[in-house]
């Protein structure tokens, strides 16, 4: 696993920690990918700059590709992720294709290789890690280390009670603690209790919907 160099002007550079792991990010961009992937409850582990998978070029010429993320699901699962901007596509699914055709051929720190590391490779660009997408993530991250039982209890109990579409910012009156009811209001988003009517940050206009 490669742990990213220093600092330089055009990225940023850091890391988060998931499940006792650092995950470096060198960019923006990994950086909102790895929030939003250490908020599913389907992930198991997460690591950054890993793995190296091999490819040959058009010259048939051997290449190593390090990988952003690797993910762990649940299930078993494991898929290897490059995150890269939505300029760099063609490029980046021919790459992909070249990965897919060894069979996922990995590079170990001593020289060896083994086949089949992953089960599959995605492409992450900012189509898919948008602003709204981290910024939603980072709420519920801090809503579940804030979590007041009570206050999540009342909010259900009101929720259940509605019908139709609502706003985010209807549920916060008449609450005495406007800072709990959103945490609360964040956890039945977050547990599916409740849904959003759109996919950008949610705020107190924000249209929700009760599951049924």
């Amino acid at each position: 696993m490669r742990k990213p160099p220093a600092t330089h002007a055009k990225t940023l550079r850091g890391f988060s920690v998931f499940q006792k792991t650092v995950l470096y990010h060198e960019s923006d961009l990994e950086r909102r990918f790895s929030t939003y992937l250490q908020l599913r409850k389907d992930v198991k582990a997460i690591y950054s700059q890993y793995p190296v998978l091999l490819h040959r070029d058009a010259d048939e010429v051997w290449r190593e590709h390090i990988c952003d993320y690797c993910v762990v699901f649940e299930d078993g699962h494991t898929v290897a992720v490059a995150v890269k901007h939505g300029r760099k596509t063609a490029s980046m699914d021919d790459l992909i294709a070249r990965i897919k055709a060894e069979g996922f051929l990995r590079k170990n720190p001593n020289g060896s290789t083994t086949s089949g590391a992953v089960h599959d490779i995605r492409l992450i660009t900012e189509r898919n890690a948008t602003y709204g997408v981290y910024e939603n993530a980072l709420r519920i991250l801090r809503a579940r280390r804030m979590r007041d039982d009570a206050e999540y209890d009342r909010a259900l109990e009101i929720v259940q009670t509605l019908t139709g579409r609502f706003r985010f910012g209807e549920l916060l009156r008449n609450c005495s603690d406007h800072a709990k009811r959103r945490t609360a209001l964040l956890l039945l988003i977050d547990e599916g209790v409740v849904v959003t009517e759109t996919s950008g940050p949610i705020d107190d206009l924000t249209m929700l919907m009760v599951r049924r």
